[in-house]
């Protein structure tokens, strides 16, 4: 079993990070629609392009701001991908344990060891797999937190200006009928 962990440690930390990357770059991917979708939704603003007989593309805006359900409905979906990228950032912490498991089998090694260099190659198990195990961690929280959670922090910002807006209306109107 400490052979197995010795070899395999490593590629797994490398492979695991690439998958983990290809998640995150995809959530980003999703986010940013939902991101459009809400802003348009919430702006009300539609932007039209058609071709004319010429051929010249031409424009026209209209102003429809969505219904509250409508909202609601985006934001739920938008939940769903936010829950991916809570759930990858939870994962990101493994990397470096898995460095650490690595270290400790590399060590484990060393006691084996009958020659010099048996001892130089668990030295560099265990240093290998602690250093791939930090790089990955620390390069996917940048990419993760740089792209998903400022992205996050849009949507979020726009979802609360927006219910903000609408307790407002609420208590206008209220204060209005009385």
């Amino acid at each position: 079993m400490l052979t197995l962990i010795q070899n395999l440690i490593t590629p797994l930390i490398i492979i695991l990070a690439v998958i983990l990357l290809l998640v995150i770059l995809y959530n980003y991917t999703v986010l940013k629609d939902h991101y459009h979708t809400i802003s348009h939704a919430l702006n009300g603003r539609e932007v039209k392009k058609t071709l004319d007989s010429r051929g010249n593309v031409t424009e026209y805006e209209r102003r429809t701001a969505a219904d509250i359900d409508t909202v609601h409905a985006y934001e739920s979906r938008y939940n769903g991908s936010r829950s991916v990228y809570e759930t990858v950032s939870q994962l990101i912490p493994i990397f470096p344990l898995m460095g650490i498991l690595g270290t400790v089998a590399g060590i484990m090694g060393q006691t084996t060891a009958k020659d010099s260099a048996a001892i130089v190659g668990s030295l560099n198990i265990a240093l290998g797999s602690t250093f791939y195990g930090l790089i990955a961690a620390i390069t996917l929280k940048l990419i993760i937190t740089l792209l998903n959670g400022r992205m996050i922090n849009a949507v979020d910002n726009m979802l609360d200006a927006y219910d903000t807006t609408i307790r407002t209306r609420g208590i206008l109107s209220s204060i209005k009928d009385e």
